[in-house]
């Protein structure tokens, strides 16, 4: 279900939601034309974007590494020449990125989701460890990788695989086997210019694992990271070194087969966790120069000592860390006879709980400002059903506040806050009898007491419906993504017509800059006929909905506990 802008404006009308707010305008990222969809990732204060997109049109093509015979193509002939028509090319690429996803040790790999960073006019992939081969003329779009931050326009961090190398093999049967496998399947990374440096966990067996989610001014890198292998997996490694015991495929195959739990020509590896049971990915943070080095790194314990014959997996994370250096986001805790999860607090090596009330278990922690403001979200029980509800934590004086949002059952998820302690993130508008819950992105501003949704805070005809805001910079301006309807487009990124010569629209994602005007938000209220057809549209968002919604905010409003 799509909420247009209308309705959405209905659900606020009345409710005092927007007071003081300012409108912003719309600029689509240029990556826009590169990919059927995009998402949001980050915008630091310089106005450099990170952005996720899906399966990038003209993706490159192995021929070396696929088998072109069992594929339905239309023009099997020059496909084997490397010419590529739209048709074949969507087939061949999607055969890939299903066997890339299905964690096969043979044929060439495409990540579903590639990373670049703009400015807003220019734009560049973001490698990571990704390598250029003379195969793909360049670049490999092989590894997954999500997008953690960025400051001052300089120093990228986020989480990847790790490049893929050819193993050519000649088994035992003298049957030639070509394989393509990796070392790791998740590592830190901070990329400065042309440099990259990964972000090691303290134990590297079996590939390791860790993830950058975050970097503040002073280049303290925040994420979690693997601490050791359990006993297990050490006799699985054993194992892969042993050639007698390992099979007839290569030592880099059958490491491939532990990383990834899968099974690789008869191995198969042990357990999909390959990490030591307690403490199994610990927050951690790593401090790095302006080169991207790594100075020092702080692996985060618990806030309690585990039983030591406990089987329960204590992770901890940190998201986000303020100019302070203090990091927050979530650690396994004790509560009665079993374990939740709490918000957490990363700071001089001591993890601590941010809120003690176990009545607000479970709950995390998504972001801080430096004036101490931590937002995350709780898990509330609500007519019967467990709903995520905002929270905002003030670490200089620990008042914690629900803040009113859409309506009472409604899932909420922020995403950022800023050191203007404005808070971005996305939520449930509706909820319809049936099928998913529509979201769209709101902007909270804690110092006024204001929950918006932003598409009441932007132009009346904006083709535009913002269904998340991710991150916020302290300039105010917002990473978001939308809704908008676009022309179809085939693998080669042209236009596709219908039968008549016709554009065929149709509505795709993309990441959008918001940027405050300064002005007040536009008077959107509907006509006459428009508020006539919305009313006898009637039942999930008829006036009755609008005038509990008003009643909810009133009755709700600043709510705190001490």
């Amino acid at each position: 279900m799509k909420v247009n802008r209308l309705t959405a404006m209905l659900m606020l009308s009345g409710c005092a939601f927007y007071a003081n707010a300012n409108s912003y305008e719309i600029e689509e990222l240029p990556t826009a034309q590169l990919s059927y969809n995009q998402f949001a990732a980050s915008i630091d204060d310089t106005g450099l974007m990170l952005t996720l997109l899906d399966q990038p049109f003209n993706p490159p093509i192995d021929l070396s590494l696929i088998d072109l015979d069992n594929l339905p193509l239309t023009d099997p002939e020059a496909a084997a020449q490397g010419n590529f028509n739209a048709t074949d090319l969507a087939i061949i690429a999607s055969q890939i990125v299903q066997s890339t996803s299905n964690l096969s040790p043979l044929g060439q790999k495409l990540a579903s989701l590639v990373a670049y960073q703009t400015d807003g006019t220019d734009f560049s992939y973001v490698y990571g460890f990704d390598q250029q081969t003379e195969a793909t003329d360049g670049f490999t779009f092989s590894q997954t990788v999500s997008l953690g931050d960025s400051v001052n326009g300089t120093h990228i961090v986020g989480t990847m695989a790790g490049p893929y190398s050819i193993i050519d093999y000649v088994d035992e049967n003298e049957e030639e086997i070509t394989f393509n496998v990796n070392s790791f399947n998740s590592r830190g990374f901070v990329q400065v210019g042309d440099q990259v440096t990964p972000l090691l966990s303290p134990s590297t067996a079996a590939g390791g694992f860790s993830e950058a989610n975050a970097i503040n001014d002073n280049l303290l890198v925040v994420g979690r990271s693997s601490t050791a292998v359990s006993e297990s997996i050490e006799t699985q490694i054993a194992s892969c070194e042993d050639d007698e015991v390992r099979g007839d495929f290569p030592i880099e195959v059958c490491f491939f087969g532990i990383i990834n739990n899968v099974s690789t020509n008869g191995f198969t590896g042990a357990v999909t966790n390959v990490f030591e049971v307690n403490n199994t990915r610990s927050a951690t943070t790593w401090q790095v120069d302006n080169a991207g080095s790594v100075i020092e790194r702080t692996v985060y314990g618990l806030t309690f000592e585990p039983d030591a014959e406990s089987t329960t997996v204590f992770n901890s994370e940190a998201v986000d860390v303020n100019n302070s250096n203090i990091a927050v986001g979530s650690t396994i805790v004790p509560l009665n006879d079993s374990f939740t999860t709490a918000a957490a607090v990363f700071a001089d090596g001591v993890t601590s709980r941010l809120i003690a009330d176990d009545d607000l278990l479970p709950n995390q922690a998504f972001g801080i400002s430096d004036d101490g403001y931590v937002v995350g979200t709780r898990q509330e029980l609500i007519n019967g059903s467990f709903r995520r509800k905002m929270f905002v934590y003030n670490l200089n004086s620990d008042d914690i506040t629900f803040p009113d949002d859409f309506f009472q059952t409604a899932n909420i998820f922020p995403r950022a806050i800023n050191n203007n302690n404005i808070v971005v993130g996305d939520g449930e508008v509706s909820a319809p009898i049936t099928g998913t819950r529509p979201r769209n992105g709101f902007i909270y501003d804690i110092d006024a007491d204001t929950f918006t949704n932003l598409n009441s805070l932007i132009a009346c005809d904006s083709p535009y419906e913002i269904i998340a805001a991710n991150d916020i910079n302290d300039n105010d301006e917002i990473l978001a993504e939308a809704l908008v309807q676009k022309p179809l487009r085939d693998f080669k990124g042209e236009i596709t017509l219908d039968e008549n010569g016709e554009q065929i629209l149709q509505d795709f994602v993309v990441t959008i800059k918001l940027s405050p005007t300064g002005n007040s938000p536009s008077n959107c209220e509907p006509d006459e006929e428009e508020a006539a057809a919305v009313e006898r549209q009637g039942a999930s968002i008829g006036y009755m909905t609008i005038l509990i919604l008003c009643v909810i905010s009133v009755t709700r409003r600043l709510r705190k506990v001490k």
